[in-house]
């Protein structure tokens, strides 16, 4: 039976590096495996979502699974709130992303993802703490805060009689919301901003009342919990904020994967949004991601093990290696990052899949290192099919997809082509 393997390498596109000689991480890097696939297939360049559109990790694998984000997302907070299980469409509940963020307010300085630098144990106190001393039993408002990743949360609000809307700004300066995507904001001024409603209804207005005053309530917990005391005795920077973004609507309901396209499908990925996605589109979902103390290359072996053993038609991972060196400018972390999927992970993968199947390889956005952010640039996809004639392309980079004969153009097609040529 054909099967079709769908690999996102997240983050992975890039620009040039002047550390890399003036390389990108894709171009610098050692990656036999993907070179093999890119003689064996066809290359191109797509746009994930559109020109001027900054995907995340949600609405790119929304836009590869064949889902347009233009039409079809209503924002990551609500999606990653719906894959948590406690958002659902009654207009009682929103929720939001957060980050665990370090304000000096006497230094005027802002890190917006500081609690990296934490342990899952030393995170989840601090969440805890929260949710054990914060109350908004005065605005009717019950709330709940699930932290994971090291620096990032969810967190939802449910209103005991009345409606919330997540239609409300970001405190997080560094991102403003246009409609569902987030849009970068240079040189922002480093301090928290006050939520404020973004449609003029009396559920928007109530929101933002909440926002700001569980902020204000949950600074008061961080600066005084021992964590924090601890990192300011050692001269690390507290986690004593939270940043609040990507608010919207809940989840629009998607035409089923099988209706689509007459193929099962699995999703495999590291956050809730993944697991809404594939609720959405009544696909099998799976958490795939390293143990706490595994190393990289031990999951990337299991992950091979978990992608074969998937029953469906089609299987689609998510792998996050590359995406944190780029936002941290580590352009040599991520070129390595890059290297150990291909010999941890592809090069098993193509030793084990039969001539028969169907196998692509992308990134659901660019996050270039100069830049530290993700980034509106296309990203290189290659797909190896049986009967598909390879192109002139022997390896998987920006510049070589560019001259490709890959005929998939933006993210929304791949999955169109991919079941043509299966």
């Amino acid at each position: 039976m054909t099967k079709v393997y769908v690999i996102v390498l997240d983050g992975a596109a890039d620009r040039p590096v002047a550390a890399l000689g003036h390389r990108s991480p894709l171009d610098a890097a050692c990656t036999p495996a993907l070179d093999e696939l890119a003689r064996q297939g066809q290359s191109s360049l797509m746009t994930v979502i559109g020109e001027g559109i900054w995907p995340e990790s949600d609405s790119g694998a929304m836009a590869l699974l064949s889902y347009d984000p233009l039409l079809q997302y209503t924002g990551r907070g609500p999606l990653e709130g719906f894959g948590l299980g406690v958002v659902r469409p009654d207009g009682r509940t929103i929720a939001f992303r957060v980050n665990f963020a370090s304000r000096d307010e006497s230094a005027g300085t802002l890190d917006r993802r500081t609690a990296r630098g934490l342990d899952d144990r030393r995170l989840q106190a601090l969440a805890a703490a929260v949710r054990d001393q914060v109350t908004l039993d005065d605005l009717g408002v019950r709330f709940d805060l699930f932290a994971f990743n090291r620096h990032r949360g969810i967190l939802s609000f449910t209103a005991e009689t009345g409606g919330l809307s997540g239609q409300v700004t970001n405190t997080d300066p560094g991102f403003r919301n246009v409609g569902p995507f987030g849009f970068p904001v240079p040189d922002f001024d480093p301090r928290p901003l006050p939520a404020r409603p973004r449609i003029p209804a009396p559920e928007a207005v109530r929101a933002a009342h909440v926002v700001n005053t569980f902020v204000e309530r949950s600074s008061a917990v961080l600066r005084s919990h021992p964590v924090n005391r601890e990192r300011l005795a050692s001269g690390e920077m507290p986690a004593n904020v939270l940043l609040v973004r990507d608010g919207g609507d809940p989840p629009k309901s998607l035409a089923g994967f099988q209706d689509k396209f007459g193929c099962s499908l699995t999703v495999m990925g590291q956050i809730p949004a993944e697991r809404g996605l594939a609720e959405l589109m009544g696909a099998d979902f799976a958490y795939s991601m390293p143990e706490p103390g595994e190393p990289e290359a031990v999951y990337l072996g299991r992950a091979v093990r978990q992608v074969l053993d998937a029953r469906t038609d089609v299987v689609f991972l998510h792998l996050k290696g590359p995406d944190e060196p780029g936002h941290d400018n580590r352009p040599h972390d991520k070129q390595q990052a890059i290297e150990l999927i291909d010999g941890a992970f592809l090069r098993p993968l193509l030793e084990a899949v039969g001539p028969q199947d169907v196998l692509a390889v992308t990134s659901d956005h660019a996050t270039p290192c100069e830049l530290g952010i993700h980034s509106d640039d296309p990203v290189p996809a290659l797909v190896r099919a049986p009967g598909l004639e390879p192109d002139d392309t022997d390896r998987l980079t920006e510049a070589r997809a560019a001259r490709g004969g890959l005929p998939v153009g933006r993210a929304v097609d791949l999955m169109p082509f991919l079941m043509k040529v299966r």
